[in-house]
Order: C-alpha cells, then structure tokens, then sequence
C-alpha cells in the first residue's frame, strides 16, 4: 500500500481490496492519468452514487489528534441549522488549542436576519457549552455563494488565519469541505484536485492538507464527527441529507388549540399542553414535511408513518418515541437537533414532544427573530 492519498475525501489510496476505503483502479497509462480519486469519490463526482464507508471512530480520532498536534489553532465549522449538533459537549475534550468559530449556511437565514445577529448568539452558545475553552471568534459566512460580500468575507477569515497552522473540525455535514473549497478556490487550485463535496455524512475519510500560499496558511482537513445526537445520525445517509435545508428554511407558523400538534417528518411531534391555543413558528429543511393535526390522531400518524409524512426510507421506522415536556417562554426555541425547531412567540408554552430516542432536544434563546431579555 502506497502513503498516497485521494484528494477527495483524504483516504490513503490502495488498489487490493475493492470493499476498502480507498480502493482506485490504476490507470492504463499513468504519464496522462492526472489526479487519482479513490472509486468511491470518483463515483460520486461523476455519478451522484455514494457509498457509505465504514465507522472507524478509532481512525478518525487518530486523524484528528495527527492534525492537532501540528496545529496553532482549531477552525470549527458549525451549521446555523443546527447549532447544537455542530457543537456536541463531548467535544470538549478536543479543544485543547484556541477555537475559532466559523458559522456556515448563513444564506438559509430569513431575509430580514443580519448576519450579525448569529456573531453573539453563537458565542453564548459557546460560553455555554464549554465555559473555561478560549474562543479567538465567530466568523459568519455562507461557503457555497461566491457574491462579492461573501467573498470579501472569506477574504477576511484568511487574513484572520494568515501565517497558521489550522485544524479544520466539525460535524459531518456542516459544509466544512465547501468553505475549505471555498477558501481554496482563489488559490490557483485545479477544480479536479479540490475535496469532494456532497449532501452525505462522512465523505471526508482521512486527514489531507492544503495550503493557502497567499496567506501562509496550511490547513488540515479532517473526517467530518458524528455526534449521535442528531436526528440524521441515527438514519442512512440519504435520509441525513433530506433532513438538511438545501436553499431556504421552511418556515410555518400556526396558532395551536390545546391538544394541537405539528409532526415533524414522521421523525418528531410537538403538543400543544397548554390549557388555551398558543403561537409557534416551525423551522425545518425544505424535504421535511410539516403537518398539523390533533391530539391521538397526530400521535398515531407519527407512529405510522404514511408515505406522505415521513422523510425516511420505511426499514428506518422508529421503533419508539420517547415523550419530554417543556414549559417554553416567549423567545425560545424548543430545538430537536439536526430536525428543526419551534420558537414560542407572545406567551410561554407547555409543550409535548415525541421524538426517537438518542436525539438532543432542549430550550434555548431564539435563533431567530424576537429574544426576551
């Protein structure tokens, strides 16, 4: 086995065992072969067919820990969509270098939300999960859109990381491999030899490094985490895909009677327990279908699953639902990470919620829109 490795996804190259992370077919002649993908990236680039590889967390902690030790500081790549399950608590125990945040997909953020906004929420977040870590920043971008303010700011995390050496981090799926593209795209980078970008978790396979020449900076991008807390992490990766906003946020707002539900994708429910109707706005992908109903009614749709409701493929039913409650105040959201959320406006709610087992859920400040305090 060679030390080669696929700049896809970062996976050490190897021609012996086709059922293997990084198996490539050598070609005919190698003088005009160019760049050499792996078969599982070269199949996605060209084909959209994605191949889920298997879940070695000892590897990929070991590629992570490879990368920190070479490193002046931690690039954390976090998703407005999911806030939570970009920054899982366990993760303390990787921040032993300075963290600066970057916040990706801001472009789903409603029209009339500044950007700004998203700087001090996600650094109380912060201060909230893991008080005591140092935090250099939070950096909000969108990696995919190449208007000329968004690429200013890119412009500006480069100058923020000039003369570093940086670990990329995050959770599969945040878009951490589209801002590393994005990063690299101004750097006379071939577009062939750029890492493969999907909707799926876990593209990213191995550690591969790259370099910002302009700026003195080398980055080490690392295998996408999954934290286990949210909803796409206990289903294939195509459901995971489908759960995530891919141009906008879908937003409903319904002024619930008592009893009222909203599901969630087949994936989650909401009740409305307070003793008269209160005001929720729901936030979810644009695949996830949000329906209304009543009482036992909606909680046998949930369990079911009808075709028309559920996100999933029919084998991933749920097997249970655990139920929680939540007194929600005016400018809180009641989250279930990686699904969506609901905010409460005007008066505290006494909320149900039926979700799978395993799956963060909680309170916190509005993302979105009116904050009390």
């Amino acid at each position: 086995m060679s030390n080669k490795k696929c700049p896809g996804c970062g996976v050490i190259l190897q021609t012996e065992a086709p059922d293997q992370p990084g198996f490539y077919i050598p070609p005919e002649k190698p003088e005009k072969a160019g760049t050499v993908f792996c078969q599982r990236c070269f199949r996605l680039r060209h084909y959209g067919q994605f191949k889920n590889a298997v879940d070695d967390g000892a590897a990929i902690d070991r590629e992570i820990q490879s990368a920190l030790q070479q490193s002046d500081l931690i690039l954390l790549v976090t998703d407005v969509f999911d806030p939570e399950g970009s920054m899982p608590v366990a993760w303390a125990r990787l921040f032993a270098l300075p963290v600066l945040i970057v916040v990706n997909k801001a472009d789903l953020l409603p029209e009339r939300t500044p950007w700004a906004e998203m700087t001090a929420w996600f650094r109380a977040l912060w201060a909230r999960r893991f008080p005591g870590v140092e935090l250099l920043g939070v950096k909000v971008v969108s990696a995919r859109h190449r208007e000329p303010e968004q690429l200013a700011r890119l412009t500006a995390l480069k100058k923020e990381l000039a003369g570093k050496k940086v670990t990329v981090l995050g959770a599969a799926n945040v878009g951490k491999t589209s801002l590393l593209t994005s990063l690299l795209a101004t750097e006379d980078q071939k577009k062939a030899e750029l890492p493969t970008i999907s909707r799926f978790p876990g593209t990213t396979l191995g550690m591969s490094t790259w370099t910002l020449a302009s700026y003195g900076v080398i980055l080490y991008d690392t295998p996408g985490l999954l934290p286990g807390g949210r909803m796409g992490d206990l289903f294939a990766p195509e459901t995971a895909g489908r759960l995530l906003p891919d141009k906008k946020l879908q937003v409903k707002l319904w002024n619930l009677l008592p009893d009222g539900a909203v599901l969630l994708g087949g994936l989650a429910g909401v009740w409305n327990q307070s003793p008269v109707a209160r005001t929720l706005v729901f936030f979810a992908g644009e695949k996830t279908p949000l329906h209304r109903s009543r009482g036992e009614k909606a909680e046998a749709l949930l369990k079911e699953g009808p075709d028309w409701l559920r996100v999933y493929h029919p084998l991933e039913r749920p097997a249970r639902f655990e139920e929680k409650f939540f007194t929600v105040q005016p400018g809180e959201d009641l989250y279930i990470s990686g699904c969506g959320w609901a905010a409460v406006k005007r008066e505290a709610a006494r909320l149900r919620l039926l979700v799978p087992p395993g799956v963060e859920v909680g309170t916190r400040p509005s993302l979105i829109g009116r904050r009390e305090g």
